[in-house]
C-alpha cells in the first residue's frame, strides 16, 4: 500500500505508486520526499488519516506528483486531499477531486507552497465553516501556475492568507 510505501521512506527518497484505486492514505514525516504517481491512473480515495486528508504531510521539501486525490470526508468538514503541516510544499500534475478541501495549508510563516499544472474539480462545502479548492494559512507564499479550477461547489477556488499569493496561467471556471 502507498501508506507502507511512504512509512517505510527515507528523507531524500522517491515513492513510485503505480496505477491503481487505493482506499488509503499516509502521514508523511520525511523531509525531501518525493511521492509520485507512475504510469498513469494511481489513485488516493475515501479514507482520510488523523481525520484530515489523503496525505497529512509533516516533513518539509515534499514533492507531490502525477496522482489523483479523491472523496476526502471527515466530521468537522474541512477534509483535504493534502494537508500540509510542516514546511514547503511543491504539487505537481495532480488532480483533487471531490473532496471537502482540495489542498489545506496550516499556518508555517516560513512555509512556501508550490502548485503546478493540477487540477481541481468539484471540492469545497460549507457545512459548519467553508472549505476551499486551496486554503493556505498564514504561510510566506503560495504560488499557484497553469492550474485548473473547475465546479467548487461552495467555498472559494483558491483561499489564501499567505503573505505573497502568486496565481499565473491559472483556469478559473465559476459556474
Amino acid at each position: 500500500l502507498p501508506s507502507q510505501a511512504i512509512a517505510a521512506a527515507h528523507d531524500g527518497d522517491t515513492v513510485a505508486i503505480h496505477p491503481g484505486q487505493y482506499f488509503d492514505c499516509a502521514v508523511v514525516r520525511r523531509n525531501n520526499l518525493t511521492i509520485e504517481g507512475v504510469g498513469g491512473g494511481a489513485a488516493l480515495t475515501d479514507k482520510p488519516c488523523q481525520g484530515k486528508a489523503l496525505l497529512v504531510i509533516d516533513g518539509s521539501g515534499v514533492t507531490v506528483r502525477n496522482l489523483t486525490l479523491q472523496r476526502v470526508r471527515v466530521p468537522d468538514h474541512n477534509g483535504a486531499g493534502i494537508r500540509t503541516e510542516g514546511g514547503d510544499l511543491t504539487v505537481e500534475d495532480t488532480r483533487f477531486v471531490n473532496n471537502q478541501n482540495g489542498l489545506l495549508a496550516a499556518s508555517n510563516p516560513a512555509a512556501t507552497v508550490r502548485v503546478v499544472g493540477s487540477t481541481f474539480i468539484g471540492n469545497g462545502a460549507c457545512a459548519g465553516s467553508c472549505a476551499h479548492g486551496i486554503y493556505v494559512n498564514q504561510i510566506k507564499l503560495l504560488d499557484v501556475e497553469r492550474s485548473r479550477f473547475l465546479g467548487t461547489r461552495e467555498g472559494h477556488h483558491i483561499k489564501s492568507r499567505a503573505l505573497s499569493t502568486r496565481v499565473v496561467g491559472c483556469d478559473i471556471e465559476d459556474g
